[in-house]
């Protein structure tokens, strides 16, 4: 392994432990109550952490960081795409202004790594 994977998978477990955390605090109560039931938390902390890693793989592949480091111009074409995906995330986000909280960023969040995911495809079809 290299310095590079090695750094983008801790870097990867650091933020994966992160969104859990954020996406668990984004549950939704239950009706009429402010009580978020533990199995709730669990759930959207998982989809949270499944939501990053896919993102994180698919910005891997689309790096090609599995055949050493990327040259300037992949990280400029990968770093455009990226920016894409944030504006689609982004566009759901308002799209999705009559939702909740936590239901509205979760939206977003597929939204993204959807996006990311599509990257990873365009970018291995075009090298």
């Amino acid at each position: 392994m290299t310095d590079a994977q090695i750094l983008f998978i801790g870097f990867g477990l650091v933020a994966t432990a992160i969104f859990a955390v954020v996406g668990s605090q984004l549950a939704p109560a239950n009706p009429n109550t402010t009580i978020v039931p533990s199995e709730r938390r669990w759930n959207w902390a998982g989809g949270a952490a499944f939501a990053t890693v896919v993102s994180l793989g698919a910005l891997f592949q689309s790096l090609g960081l599995d055949d050493g480091l990327p040259t300037g111009a992949r990280i400029g074409g990968v770093g455009i795409g990226v920016m894409c995906a944030v504006l689609v995330a982004l566009l759901a986000y308002v799209l999705n202004g009559d939702e909740d909280r936590g239901p509205r960023w979760r939206m977003t969040g597929i939204v993204f790594s959807a996006g990311m995911t599509v990257l990873a495809v365009v970018v291995k079809i075009v090298t």
